[in-house]
């Protein structure tokens, strides 16, 4: 009987921390924001012209027009189907340079 007992308080404990493992969505977004503007500080040219950005879309709006994209990256396939937080976000592209010398986007 007490191996039962022990096997079920065991079972219960590995569900609650796998459940409680992701992260809630204001974290996810907040987590994503910082991303975002680390990227502006770096790219001095896009923080000039900045004029939006947009959590739904991950893309930061600068310079009339210009767009900045940045891609969820893909989780680990040794986490695939566990509960957690998601993946951060990476800078994917831009549409205009990130530079005044015109120097590619990368």
């Amino acid at each position: 009987m007490k191996q039962i007992k022990r096997a079920a308080v065991a079972a219960l404990l590995g569900w609650s921390v796998l459940g409680n493992a992701a992260l809630v969505p204001a974290a996810v977004h907040l987590r994503d924001v910082e991303t975002m503007l680390e990227f502006i500080r770096k790219h001095q040219y896009v923080a000039m012209g900045l004029e939006s950005i947009d959590l739904l879309s991950l893309t930061v709006f600068y310079n009339n027009n210009c767009e900045a994209k940045f891609v969820r990256s893909k989780p680990s396939v040794l986490n695939l189907g566990r509960p957690g937080p998601q993946p951060g976000i990476v800078f994917e592209r831009s549409t205009c340079p990130l530079t005044e010398n015109n120097e590619a986007s990368q």
